[in-house]
């Protein structure tokens, strides 16, 4: 290639790539990406958080976030309803592998249960809800991770202790309580020992 061929070409490269950074954003896209970049900073300061806090977050001008959302707290209401979906908890134990062993599946859906409590908690907090019902996005979300655990529990029915329904109520229970922060003081619980003390009540003994 000449010279002058390879000049062309990445000169061409580069009025692409120019291109494809100043294509706007679809606006649900754009709405979509305000929310993720905002949610940090709730957790960080609450409803205290500037609009200028959120303009620099979201890598924009403050007159593009209300342009998006009315007003700060349509953002803020937002991002409440993303951050508390419970969709990302289902898919997660759906992808719970069905054949690993009975005490690893039990682990894995203890931590994403804490995972979850402990960000909700701690969001709620930030935003002094913790005295507000919660939000409709909590409240509509059932049972219906329940019946994931069901589903992935099935084939090891003949090792659990007590049916499926107490070792849900019993996950939720540990998990919901050790997100607590003043109930992880002076020890702060691992996983491993949550997991010691609900498998232990909810496996049949060895040999039995």
């Amino acid at each position: 290639m000449s010279a002058h061929s390879l000049l062309s070409a990445v000169v061409t490269d580069l009025q692409e790539a120019t291109r494809e950074r100043a294509r706007p954003m679809a606006p649900d896209d754009r709405r979509a990406a305000m929310i993720q970049a905002v949610i940090p900073l709730l957790k960080q300061h609450g409803r205290d958080v500037s609009t200028r806090q959120i303009a620099e977050a979201c890598g924009v001008a403050e007159g593009t976030v209300f342009r998006a959302f009315k007003d700060k707290e349509s953002l803020i209401s937002a991002a409440i309803e993303t951050y508390f979906d419970p969709l990302p908890l289902r898919t997660a134990i759906a992808g719970i592998a069905a054949d690993l062993p009975v005490e690893q599946k039990l682990g894995a859906v203890l931590r994403l249960l804490r995972e979850r409590f402990a960000g909700v908690i701690g969001l709620m907090s930030a935003l002094r809800m913790t005295d507000a019902p919660p939000p409709p996005a909590i409240r509509a979300a059932g049972d219906r991770w329940m019946d994931l655990l069901h589903d992935l529990l099935a084939p090891n029915l003949d090792e659990l202790g007590v049916p499926v329904e107490l070792v849900a109520y019993h996950l939720r229970l540990v998990a919901f309580a050790s997100s607590i922060p003043p109930f992880n003081v002076p020890h702060r619980f691992s996983d491993d020992e949550l997991l010691a003390l609900v498998g232990h009540g909810v496996l049949k003994p060895q040999g039995s």
